[in-house]
């Protein structure tokens, strides 16, 4: 039988344990982009009960690699670090890969358009680091409705 606490323990110390996926962001912002986060890893680790280890970190690799990429690149946006229009366009790819990597290449993500205007947000003064978080959670929450 597979130990799934353990599994989960070594992915959630691995998003805890490493201060460069959140030290950009606020303390409400950074807990709610971890709190996403941890979500994500414990749904994935469980998605690999019926499997031995060698293959659970197989097809655990991957998946929790883009969480992490996810996390980064979606707070370094909500802090302000993708100014031009082409480093949105290319966050938005990056982001959209990541999710097919996260949730399966069948899974219906944010379109781009969406991505897009949730992206370009980020200009607007009223917008704080945390609520632009809580707006992508949101944005890809929709497309999974209970999954997440």
């Amino acid at each position: 039988m597979a130990d799934l606490g353990s599994r989960t323990e070594r992915a959630i110390s691995e998003l805890t344990g490493n201060e460069s996926l959140l030290g950009m962001l606020d303390t409400d912002a950074s807990s709610e982009m971890l709190d996403w986060g941890i979500k994500m890893a414990k749904s994935i680790v469980n998605e690999t009960k019926e499997l031995d280890d060698i293959l659970a970190d197989v097809s655990l690799l991957p998946r929790l690699k883009a969480v992490r990429s996810t996390m980064r690149s979606i707070g370094n946006w909500a802090a302000g670090k993708y100014v031009e229009a082409d480093d949105r366009l290319k966050l938005r790819d990056k982001l959209i890969e990541n999710f097919n990597a996260i949730f399966g290449g069948n899974a219906q993500l944010p379109t781009s358009e969406a991505m897009d205007d949730l992206l370009n947000q980020v200009d607007e003064p009223s917008n704080s680091p945390h609520q632009l978080i809580l707006k992508m959670i949101q944005l890809i929450a929709n497309q999974h409705q209970g999954e997440l």
